[in-house]
């Protein structure tokens, strides 16, 4: 699982978005496996970087921090 930020308040496992779209200059279109749709008032720009992995919007899983520091042990 990859939380990533796509918003103030909006954060997606990007596991599971299908499409990304532009919807407009300023809007984005996300839809995910499920079937849900998110429009955040975002650049698409800015949802690419956060899928991709864009260290401004990525959100560890606490699973990889705890196996990290089992691993400095």
């Amino acid at each position: 699982m990859k939380l990533v930020k796509i918003d103030e308040d909006l954060y997606l496992n990007s596991d599971f978005i299908e499409s990304v779209e532009a919807d407009g200059e300023e809007s984005t279109l996300i839809t995910m496996i499920s079937g849900g749709i998110f429009s955040p008032s975002v650049p698409i720009k800015k949802v690419l970087d956060a899928i991709s992995g864009s260290e401004e919007h990525l959100v560890f899983d606490p699973k990889d921090i705890y196996l990290k520091g089992k691993e400095d042990k």
